[in-house]
């Protein structure tokens, strides 16, 4: 049975990265049952990690009595909810 076409075509992209990156990479991608890094395992890694640059923030937490260089990532719509109720509490 022929597979169907993606609906979003992929791209290839050709890049470099540090090599202790790159090991600290594969080691977290490695299969223990495969003895290698899974087929797909970098594209899905890639992603992941763009998709949540694109749709997460960062919201600081200083402004709530927490020190310097504290703060939480996540979607964009979960950290909207967080800073009303952190807001709600503050004032």
């Amino acid at each position: 049975m022929p597979r169907k076409p993606d609906v979003i075509r992929p791209s290839l992209l050709h890049m470099s990265i540090p090599e202790d990156v790159r090991a600290k990479l594969d080691l977290y991608l490695f299969s223990e049952l495969e003895g290698r890094v899974p087929k797909g395992a970098y594209q899905r890694f890639f992603t992941e990690r763009i998709q949540e640059f694109f749709g997460w923030r960062r919201l600081d937490l200083a402004p709530y009595g927490l020190p310097p260089g504290f703060f939480v990532s996540g979607p964009k719509e979960m950290l909207d909810h967080l800073e009303t109720h952190l807001k709600g509490n503050t004032q």
